[in-house]
């Protein structure tokens, strides 16, 4: 069976195709255009693109998954944070987890190794960061993900270095918080999981899978076919 994984992101659309539940391909989606397949599932940002396939699976909270959601509002809760908390969950089901997607946002949640969602929390990403210094003050430079040499060092030598310690290091510092608070909830340390674009300025020691969305959202939609 051949089924495809669509994320509608902030800044771009990707596509997986999957053959018999093995990914063969991940891609950027410029055009609309589609591999053929049986099946799909996407995940929204916002509103439905017209050239999906009509028979697409929109998820949402209630469509069948390897999670079960301890949120209070589940219908606000973003499909690609259920995506990656659904794949993680697959991939270490014995272990409690901090599952980190570090797009233009970074989303932060905990998953108990009962298979239970319990939330998280909700960052400004590195480039949103760098624009706001940028905006909002009058002689800081606009910065890009391109000038980050060095993931995290704290102690920056230059303005743009100072610049990059205040995002990039101070964003690692607050998901360490988190990871501690998470392990201290569970009386276990949480197994941290980053996904994202930007995965790799913050994982360090960290677990890296940068198909983890498009992994959950294959395996709910094999749930709910």
């Amino acid at each position: 069976m051949r089924s495809l994984a669509i994320d509608v992101g902030n800044t771009r659309v990707k596509v997986a195709l999957f053959e018999d539940g093995v990914m063969r391909s991940c891609t950027v989606c410029e055009d609309g255009l589609l591999p053929e397949a049986d099946c799909s599932i996407v995940s929204l940002t916002g509103e439905r693109p017209n050239w999906l396939p009509e028979n697409c699976i929109e998820l949402n909270h209630r469509l069948k998954m390897p999670i079960s959601l301890d949120y209070a509002t589940p219908e606000t809760l973003g499909s690609d944070r259920i995506a990656a908390a659904a794949a993680a969950r697959c991939k270490f089901p014995e272990r409690n987890l901090m599952v980190v997607d570090a797009g233009t946002c970074v989303t932060v949640d905990y998953v108990t190794k009962d298979g239970v969602y319990h939330g998280g929390a909700i960052l400004p990403g590195v480039e949103m960061k760098f624009k706001a210094l940028h905006n909002f003050t009058a002689r800081l430079p606009l910065l890009k993900i391109s000038d980050v040499v060095t993931a995290c060092e704290p102690v920056g030598d230059s303005t743009q270095g100072s610049i990059v310690s205040g995002v990039v290091c101070a964003l690692r510092y607050s998901l360490e918080g988190y990871a501690r608070e998470m392990s201290h909830r569970s009386g276990d340390e949480v197994k941290v999981v980053v996904t994202g674009g930007d995965a790799h300025l913050i994982a360090g020691e960290w677990s890296e899978d940068p198909w983890l969305v498009m992994c959950g959202l294959n395996e709910i939609l094999m749930m709910n076919l």
